[in-house]
C-alpha cells in the first residue's frame, strides 16, 4: 500500500491519538502515584521503574500473540485498555487498584506500538516503509511535545481533566483504527508455542547482538531528558537549569518534527548500515559536544545535532528489523527489538553514578562510547547477517540487501 492509503493513514492516526493519550498523563504520573499510594518520590520512581520493566519484558509475550491472532482485534484491545487505565489511575487507592491501572497503560502502549510497527511492515509497500515509519516516529514525537502542554492547561481547569483527556483520546485512538485486510500469515511457519519462539529469537544471533546495539543507544538517548538536568544541576541553581533544559528540549521536538520525515523517507535498504552507523557517530559526538559546550546557544547546537541521529538511526533500526525478520514473525521480532528500551531506565542510573564518581565530562564521554561499541555491535550482526546469507544462499523477502560497503 502507498502511504496515502486510507488504511495506512488511518493507522497512523490512531498512533498518534494513543501516542497523545499518553503524553497527557505522563508529566503525572509520580505525582499521582506519590499522592494515591502516599509514597516517597524514591518509592515512586521504583515503583515506576518496576511497572516499565514488566512491561517492556511483557512486550515480548505480546509480540508472539500479534503473530497469532488477528492484529486488528489485537489494536482495538490495547487501546481500551489504555483508555481504562487512564481512568481509572487516579480514583484509586489501594496499592493494587493503582498498579493495575498504571501497568494496564504501559503494557496496552508497549503492545500497541510493536502492533503499528508490525502492521506498517505489513501493509505498506516495500519503497514506502521508510516514509511509514518516520511519519509514525514523527507524529509520536509530536505527540510527546504536545502533550505536557495540554496537560498544564487542563491542571488551571481540573486536577483530574489530563486523565478524562488521555482516557478520551486512547477511545478515539481506537475508533480511527481501520478494518485492517487479512496479512495471510502462515501459521505452518511459526514455532509451536512460545518457549520454540523464543529460542528461536535466542538462536537468532543477528537479532540479538542488534538488539544490543539498540540498547545502548536507548541509554543516551532514550531519557536525555531525565538524566541532562542532574549535569545542569552541577553546573548552575535549579531554577536556571530547568530554563535551559526547557529550550533543550524545545530544540530537540522542533529538529525531529522538522527533519525526521524529510531525512526519515530516504533511507534505503541498501544504505541501512551506513545510516545506522551515521546516526551513532552523530549522537556521540553531539554528547561530546554537549560536555564542551559551555552556554546555552552552543548546547543548542550540540542538542540539534544528538537530534539529528536519534531521527536518522530510529527509523534505520526498525527497517532493520522489518528486514531480518520473517514474514510470519514480524510481532515477535519488534517485541524482542522494544526490550532494547530497556536501556531507557539505564541512562539517569548511570549519569548519576558518574557524576558522583568523577568530573561532569565523564557523563558525555561514557555516553559516546556506548555509541562506538553500538556501532560495533551494529556492524557485527550485519556481518552475521551476510555469513549467514552467504551460508544458506537465501534471497527471500527477510534478506536484507546490500553489504557492508
Amino acid at each position: 500500500m502507498s502511504l496515502r492509503s486510507p488504511v495506512l493513514r488511518r493507522v497512523l492516526l490512531s498512533s498518534f491519538l494513543l501516542s497523545l493519550s499518553r503524553a497527557v498523563i505522563s508529566p503525572l504520573l509520580v505525582l499521582t502515584l506519590g499522592k494515591q499510594l502516599q509514597l516517597s518520590l524514591q518509592a515512586t520512581g521504583t515503583l515506576l521503574a518496576a511497572v516499565l520493566l514488566v512491561s517492556a519484558l511483557l512486550g515480548l509475550y505480546g509480540g508472539y500473540w500479534l503473530d497469532r491472532l488477528p492484529r486488528g482485534p489485537a489494536l482495538g484491545a490495547a487501546a481500551v485498555l489504555m483508555a481504562i487505565g487512564s481512568l481509572l489511575l487516579p480514583y484509586g487507592h489501594s496499592f493494587w487498584l493503582v498498579t493495575a491501572a498504571l501497568a494496564a497503560g504501559e503494557l496496552a502502549m508497549v503492545v500497541y506500538g510493536i502492533a503499528v510497527k508490525a502492521i506498517l511492515s505489513d501493509l505498506a509497500a516495500e519503497e514506502q516503509r521508510s516514509k511509514a515509519f518516520s511519519m509514525r516516529y514523527t507524529l509520536a514525537n509530536v505527540a510527546w511535545a504536545l502533550g505536557p502542554m495540554l496537560c498544564s492547561g487542563l491542571l488551571s481547569w481540573r486536577e483530574l481533566a489530563p486523565f478524562w483527556l488521555g482516557g478520551l483520546l486512547a477511545l478515539a485512538g481506537w475508533l480511527a483504527q481501520p478494518r485492517l485486510p487479512d496479512a495471510g500469515r502462515d501459521p505452518s511457519a511459526m514455532p509451536e508455542g512460545f518457549a520454540a519462539t523464543l529460542r528461536t529469537l535466542g538462536g537468532d544471533r543477528v537479532l540479538v547482538w542488534f538488539t544490543v546495539s539498540s540498547l545502548c543507544a536507548n541509554v543516551v538517548y532514550g531519557r536525555f531528558s531525565s538524566y541532562l538536568p542532574l549535569y545542569l544541576l552541577t553546573r548552575m541553581g535549579e531554577s536556571e537549569a530547568m530554563r535551559w533544559m526547557s529550550v533543550l528540549i524545545s530544540c530537540n521536538a522542533i529538529v525531529v518534527v522538522v527533519l525526521q520525515y524529510p531525512l526519515g523517507r530516504l533511507l534505503k535498504p541498501k544504505r541501512l548500515l551506513r545510516a545506522i552507523i551515521g546516526g551513532f557517530l552523530l549522537i556521540g559526538a553531539g554528547m561530546l559536544w554537549l560536555g564542551w559546550a559551555d552556554s546555552l546557544p552552543m548546547m543548542c547546537a550540540a542538542i540539534a545535532l544528538f537530534t539529528l541521529g536519534e531521527i536518522v538511526l530510529v527509523p534505520a533500526e526498525y527497517l532493520y528489523i522489518d528486514a531480518i525478520a520473517p514474514e510470519a514473525l514480524k510481532g515477535s521480532y519488534y517485541g524482542a527489538q522494544n526490550l532494547a528500551t530497556l536501556g531507557s531506565a539505564l541512562g539517569p542510573a548511570l549519569v548519576g553514578v558518574l557524576l558522583a564518581h568523577g568530573p561532569s565530562m565523564l557523563v558525555f564521554a561514557a555516553m559516546a562510547l556506548l555509541c562506538l561499541v553500538g556501532v560495533g555491535l551494529a556492524v557485527y550482526s550485519e556481518r552475521l547477517r551476510l555469513q549467514r546469507r552467504q551460508a544458506v544462499g537465501a534471497c527471500g523477502a527477510s534478506v536484507l540487501p546490500g553489504s557492508l560497503s
